[in-house]
């Protein structure tokens, strides 16, 4: 063999490897995704588990059933207590915006569960009257203000 077929195999060999290389480098970023996506799912499950786990306090749940309906009747301490869960709430569900926002889950279904949860939970005179005051006193950020308001009026437009 000569020295140009010789350096014509070497950039054959060159390319197969570079194409191998290649190949591993998706396989792994394929494997990576897969665990990003389930380490994500299992925080923002963990969120909601932790707020929730909240209501198993009885005295608690009282207050945020009472706040549903009337945030304005609360005392003080249990205004105080009702903005920490509805904040804690708020929070929670960021988190699916979070994930909508990735490369890790599918935009519209994260929005979705986001849309649903909040209005769920913003869905009485309490837990709006909480939002506007809490907004107006110091707020979420801008982005996540906007989704609650957006999702707090698309739910009002439903009923």
């Amino acid at each position: 063999m000569s020295i140009s077929e010789w350096g014509s195999l070497g950039e054959v060999i060159g390319a197969v490897a570079t194409v191998a290389t290649l190949l591993y480098l998706a396989l792994q970023i394929r494997a990576n995704t897969k665990q990003a996506r389930l380490t994500n799912w299992g925080v923002l499950a963990e969120r909601y588990m932790s707020v929730y786990s909240q209501t198993s306090n009885f005295e608690l749940a009282d207050v945020i059933i009472r706040g549903r309906n009337s945030f304005n009747s609360l005392s003080d301490a249990e205004k105080l207590a009702f903005g920490n869960y509805m904040e804690n709430i708020c929070i929670a569900n960021e988190g699916a915006l979070v994930m909508a926002n990735s490369f890790t889950r599918r935009d519209e279904g994260m929005v979705s569960l986001f849309n649903r949860h909040v209005r769920w939970h913003m869905d009485c005179e309490g837990a709006r009257d909480w939002f506007e005051k809490f907004s107006a006193e110091r707020g979420f950020p801008e982005d996540l203000n906007r989704a609650i308001s957006q999702a707090i009026k698309s739910n009002k437009s439903l009923t």
